[in-house]
């Protein structure tokens, strides 16, 4: 083998080395998605899709399209307003779980929902949090108590998103 040969070929087994460290240290990093699910808000039962969770804690967001007045909506959807003035009871009225696989997680009753969430095109509504398992898929479940009216005409979704203040590899 010549130097030339030796050197080519160094380099060519060194660029393949590199290359596979590389894919193992970004597969170490991975960071699992935020799914979003669009909800019939149906009176009844609903659940989610399986969706993968991390190590993380999660938080869960209701969304709204806004396309009326913020102080209506926000009214419809809680019982606090911007301006403080509601004189309706909120149309939204829920429970929900959290499942890994078919053990639950965590349950939160049925109270007040409220607007957490501004901006020109929606309207959030914080539901609450929980915590992931590494590697495990979780459900949403939703059981709507009462029709919420013509909130289910503004896309309702839930979001689930990973807090912020966590890194993927944790």
């Amino acid at each position: 083998m010549t130097r030339r040969q030796f050197i080519s070929k160094s380099f060519g087994v060194g660029a393949t080395v590199c290359c596979k460290v590389s894919a193992n240290a970004l597969s170490s990093l991975h960071c699992t998605p935020a799914p979003t699910f669009p909800v019939p808000l149906s009176k009844g039962t609903w659940r989610s899709a399986p969706f993968p969770v991390g190590k993380h804690d999660y938080h869960v967001w209701l969304k709204f399209d806004r396309n009326t007045p913020g102080g209506q909506l926000d009214c419809d959807l809680g019982p606090v307003s911007q301006s403080g003035v509601c004189t309706n009871s909120p149309l939204l009225k829920l429970e929900w779980m959290i499942w890994n696989t078919d053990v639950p997680v965590q349950s939160w009753p049925a109270k007040p929902i409220k607007a957490a969430a501004w901006s020109k095109d929606e309207i959030d509504c914080f539901l609450g949090d929980f915590e992931g398992i590494r590697n495990r898929m979780f459900t949403i479940e939703l059981h709507v108590l009462q029709d919420p009216g013509y909130l289910k005409e503004l896309h309702p979704r839930i979001e689930v998103v990973k807090n912020p203040g966590y890194w993927c590899w944790l």
